[in-house]
């Protein structure tokens, strides 16, 4: 089984968390293990009291434990760039989403990355994305 680190926007704008949960929860249909599934709670660590080291504790390690890393970066967020940055620098791969209507509001270090190990997805419907992460996905397990 796959495990996927899944990684979206917590701190920042969260419009896009419907499709986060909606995609979270088809990976999880499809069979891929989710290491991080609180990242589309509704109330965060922070808020429940969680100190930030033992949140870059536990990330670092899911990270390390990971397969891949899927992130939507639809919204900026720091904490999904230095979860990308420290995968790729990891040798992990990346696979990445954007909503078409955000793309060029999207960073365009991210949208620039020429590494092997990272792609971009750009998306219209949730049902499109999930299809194409599934492909990509499987890809990395053959």
């Amino acid at each position: 089984m796959l495990k996927v680190y899944f990684a979206a926007a917590m701190l920042g704008d969260r419009s896009n968390l419907d499709d986060d949960r909606k995609v979270l929860f088809r990976l999880k249909e499809l069979g891929y293990e989710i290491l991080t599934e609180w990242v589309i709670d509704e109330v965060l660590d922070v808020e429940r009291g969680v100190e930030p080291r033992e949140i870059f504790r536990r990330d670092i390690e899911m990270l390390e434990a990971c397969d891949v890393v899927v992130a939507d970066i639809s919204y900026p967020s720091l904490g999904v760039g230095f979860e990308i940055a420290y995968a790729l620098l990891r040798g992990k791969p990346v696979i990445t989403f954007c909503r078409k209507d955000r793309i060029d509001k999207t960073s365009a270090l991210l949208r620039g990355i020429e590494w092997n190990s990272f792609e971009l997805v750009t998306y219209g419907d949730v049902d499109e994305l999930v299809a194409i992460l599934d492909r990509k996905l499987r890809n990395l397990l053959s």
